[in-house]
């Protein structure tokens, strides 16, 4: 029993992880299933937590959301691996990751005069001017 309870935990935990990216990046299922290569009823049902993905999936979803597969699963705070980056853009990161959400889509709007058409259609960008390239 004690078992089964820590699986439900696990299921819960990842559901929530995945869904709060999915929301501050303003992400959908299809979309993700998109990109993922999973279709959309399996990704609603790792959101309702009534299943956890075998880790080759986790690993596709981790890639789809550029996050860490630590990070999905609620085991770090931090999105990425900041030694894979710069330290201007490690700390650029960090502080992207604490700014509330309008600051970020203050971010996005000043970010879109440097983005290309097809960086503007990611769905996190969608606060750019699709306009302005």
């Amino acid at each position: 029993m004690e078992e089964e309870s820590k699986k439900k935990e696990v299921d819960k935990t990842f559901a929530r992880q995945l869904k709060k990216i999915m929301d501050e990046r303003g992400m959908t299922q299809k979309w993700l299933s998109d990109r993922a290569g999973v279709n959309a009823p399996t990704v609603s049902r790792y959101l309702g937590g009534k299943n956890l993905p075998e880790v080759h999936i986790i690993m596709a979803l981790a890639k789809a959301l550029n996050v860490t597969v630590d990070y999905l699963c609620g085991l770090t705070d931090t999105e990425r691996k900041p030694e894979s980056l710069g330290s201007e853009q490690a700390l650029l990161l960090k502080c992207y990751e604490r700014a509330d959400a309008q600051d970020k889509k203050t971010l996005w709007t000043l970010l879109g005069r440097y983005m290309t058409a097809e960086e503007k259609r990611f769905p996190f960008s969608s606060s750019v001017n699709s306009e302005a390239v």
